[in-house]
């Protein structure tokens, strides 16, 4: 196998290596399950990216964690087999597809099932001698946020081991962050986001994390002999929440005075943001309020003066007597915990 191979590049070749007669069932490479998994994990970041939802967001983001973490093994185990492995070492290989590949069937993206997506492939890197001191990242913080409507000053912790070799780098939108504080299981930055333009769309704010592997303790003594390692980048991405709940238009219809003549009268009302309430002034001789939303996530719900139940996000309140119509909406973090 040509030795030139590294990372994904270990996966291709060693696939290529092993493949032998496609009729001829062999025994499997670890690079083969190191590649479903790949594959798990890149339709899981394209299929949750598109969802709104915590459990969403985290899915793609351990996805896109997952990604360097599994080139890192096959880095560490190339030309193996999975029989070559010790019995620990299979459990992990095997829980991290097993997790991926249930999480890329998911329809909800359940946190838990995200977890151990990430939890198997950080136990397999624990268990091998050349990935002991690799950089892993198992977590950050915050994972989602409002999109600021000017720029704003947000820091970032991130969690993981042997994360603090060298000096690692943030950059969020392209902007390098500060680094505040470094320890080998987290990292704190303090990183500025730019105005987002569209306040109604998911979006993402793409991060690069810069860390090295840990070198051991005798690389001082020996390191002028030794180049420096190559350095490991995690790609992330941080969700950007839509500033409101959702847009709303309202339609009341009024009786004008004239026997049995009625008129339709639209009312602004427009976009309520979170946690917000927006009141608004029902027309004189209104006798039935319709109330349209559209949610930041799609949803579409009606309410109606006859009928107003509350909704996951958002409440709403229709008085003809007093002739007020008040909306009231969750806050964000309260939002979406809510099924």
């Amino acid at each position: 196998m040509d030795k030139r191979c590294l990372g994904w590049g270990v996966l291709a070749c060693a696939s290529m290596a092993y493949a032998g007669d496609a009729d001829t069932p062999g025994p499997r490479t670890v690079a083969s399950v190191l590649e479903e998994t790949h594959s798990a994990a890149t339709e899981i970041i394209r299929d949750a990216g598109g969802q709104f939802g915590v459990g969403a967001f985290i899915a793609r983001q351990n996805a896109e964690l997952l990604v360097p973490q599994l080139a890192a093994v096959g880095a560490a185990t190339e030309g193996k087999l999975v029989g070559d492995l010790n019995d620990v070492q299979q459990s992990f290989l095997n829980g991290t597809l097993n997790a991926a590949d249930d999480m890329r069937r998911s329809e909800r993206y359940p946190r838990k099932k995200a977890a151990a997506m990430l939890g198997q492939a950080d136990a397999l890197l624990s268990t091998l001698a050349a990935t002991y001191r690799f950089p892993r990242v198992t977590d950050f913080s915050p994972r989602y946020i409002v999109a600021p409507a000017k720029p704003l000053a947000v820091e970032l912790v991130i969690a993981g081991h042997a994360l603090d070799a060298h000096s690692p780098e943030l950059t969020v939108q392209g902007r390098p962050c500060e680094l505040r504080d470094a320890g080998a299981e987290q990292l704190r930055f303090l990183c500025t986001l730019g105005a987002s333009v569209s306040s109604r769309a998911l979006g993402y704010a793409p991060m690069t994390l810069t860390t090295h592997p840990a070198q051991p303790w005798w690389a001082a003594i020996v390191g002028w002999f030794r180049p420096d390692p190559e350095p490991v980048r995690y790609t992330l991405a941080l969700a950007l929440i839509p500033r409101s709940v959702g847009g709303f238009d309202a339609m009341a219809r009024v009786n004008t005075g004239d026997t049995g003549s009625e008129a339709s009268v639209p009312l602004a009302v427009g976009e309520v943001p979170w946690g917000g309430t927006r009141d608004i002034a029902l027309p004189d001789g209104a006798i039935f309020v319709t109330l349209r939303c559209r949610q930041a996530d799609g949803r579409v719900f009606e309410d109606t003066s006859s009928e107003a139940p509350a909704h996951p996000w958002y409440a709403t309140t229709i008085d003809l007597k007093t002739r007020r119509m008040v909306i009231r909406a969750r806050g964000l973090d309260d939002a979406l915990a809510q099924p």
